[in-house]
């Protein structure tokens, strides 16, 4: 088999996957190997000693596509909400994990050129390789250009610049630790073979069936933050109307999860970010129930319904019908819904006991779920490394030295809004920090890629 060599005795990282986490190790590893290096430099003048010169690590992106980052293309439908400035751990599954990696990467930081010292690591990376970028009222941050391209531009720049490379086309197979060594074989489907120091599994939501290690643990993958089918056939007559509510996820008539926002419907069911959110929790059989009067309780909707039917009809010099009362309220489409709903014949005039109806009906839309569309695109899959089985602060899986992980490989997941993608960022930097720290731990000595 060939073997795909590295340049004289260097010790290699090789990073599986070339996406998000993929990128950010790359950079980070370089990043750290610097930081190290300078340090050893100052330590060694002070002791009025020259340092050892070894070549940096051959750092190697190995992605299966025929180009990196296309997933970071697809995100924030383009635009890339690649940030949330506002986290908390209860966003996300495997919160400690989470909580622990946040502060972990901040230990980090004399890795990372400062911008601003209040910043967090991750705003100063991103700040440093020259992205500006805009936060709206929910900490979710967008590129200034509101281009996806923009931010994968930036990561390659920055992965060419500190000397990783790009072997596209390169699709990993299997990960097998070398027995008597500390060192990886890397099999890649053509039937090559990269040998490795240190691994870095950022495969997304791709990692293949037995590419890891037996003694690594991993969860079926699931696509997650997608839209919901129903059961209920008279979504069909509402594909692609949107409407603004709060949806409630409900379970043997208990509430599970709130979510406001966007609504589309769909043939099918459902889609838009309040559902996505609510799909992570979702089972067949639970019942999405729609709000389109979320800022009031039903209580006050009544007479607030009463007082605009009264005003109605000093304004027309007639009652209203059903229809023409809802319209300004909902959709007219939507209105044929809630009426139906309510009993109600949508051409009768409007009648003031009419509204103890339609209020039930504008709160409680009843839908059940029947699954995720699978036949439609999800945002990111549920799955993968088992969350306990590794370091908070370094990535790194127990029991398998110089093996990582980063990103949607791990089992980890979280709303939408540009939670998943700091997680992603965040658990990538670690990952290729600490392999650059495990290779120079096993004696080698450091020297800066541009000297």
């Amino acid at each position: 088999m060939e073997r795909i060599a590295s340049e004289g005795d260097r010790p290699v990282i090789a990073i599986v996957g070339g996406g998000a986490s993929g990128l950010v190790a790359a950079i980070a590893a370089a990043q750290t190997w610097r930081a190290m290096g300078r340090e050893r430099l100052r330590e060694a003048q002070a002791g009025g000693q020259e340092p050892e010169r070894i070549p940096a690590p051959e750092i190697l992106v190995l992605e299966k596509d025929e180009r990196v980052g296309r997933s970071i293309l697809a995100t924030g439908n383009g635009r890339c909400n690649f940030f949330n400035a506002r986290p908390s751990e209860g966003n996300y599954r495997s919160p400690k994990l989470v909580e622990e990696a946040f502060w972990a990467i901040e230990l980090h930081r004399r890795s990372i050129p400062c911008m601003e010292k209040g910043d967090s690591a991750i705003e100063n990376f991103f700040a440093s390789l020259g992205l500006c970028w805009k936060e709206d009222e929910e900490g979710r941050c967008w590129p200034a250009t509101n281009k996806a391209s923009t931010v994968l531009d930036l990561l390659r720049t920055g992965c060419n610049a500190n000397g990783a490379q790009e072997r596209c086309d390169c699709q990993v197979e299997r990960i097998e630790r070398i027995p008597n060594n500390n060192r990886f074989a890397l099999h890649i489907t053509d039937g090559r073979i990269v040998h490795a120091d240190a691994v870095v599994v950022a495969t997304g939501g791709g990692l293949g069936k037995g590419m890891l290690p037996p003694e690594v643990r991993t969860a079926p993958f699931q696509p997650l933050l997608c839209p919901l089918a129903v059961e209920e056939s008279w979504v069909r007559s509402l594909e692609n109307i949107r409407v603004r509510a709060e949806v409630r996820l409900e379970r043997t008539g208990e509430v599970l999860k709130r979510q406001q926002g966007e609504v589309q419907f769909r043939k099918f069911g459902v889609s838009g970010i309040a559902v996505f959110n609510l799909s992570r929790e979702a089972r067949v059989g639970d019942a999405l129930v729609l709000d389109l009067l979320p800022h009031m309780c039903e209580c006050d909707a009544v007479p607030f319904l009463n007082r605009r039917l009264k005003m109605m009809r000093s304004a027309l010099g007639c009652t209203p019908t059903v229809e023409e009362t809802l319209s300004g309220l909902v959709l007219p489409r939507i209105g044929e819904i809630v009426a139906d709903h309510a009993g109600l014949d949508i051409h009768r005039p409007m009648q003031k006991d009419n509204t103890a109806l339609l209020v039930p009906a504008l709160k409680n839309i009843r839908l059940t779920v029947k699954g995720t569309a699978g036949n439609v695109s999800h945002q990111i899959m549920r799955g993968g490394i088992a969350a306990d089985q590794l370091s908070p602060h370094t990535m790194q899986i127990e029991g398998v030295p110089g093996l990582f992980a980063a990103g949607e490989a791990v089992d980890v997941d979280a709303d939408c809004g540009g939670f998943n993608l700091r997680w992603t960022w965040t658990s990538g930097y670690l990952a290729g920090a600490n392999a650059a720290m495990m290779v120079a731990g096993q004696g080698v000595e450091f020297c800066d890629y541009h000297s």
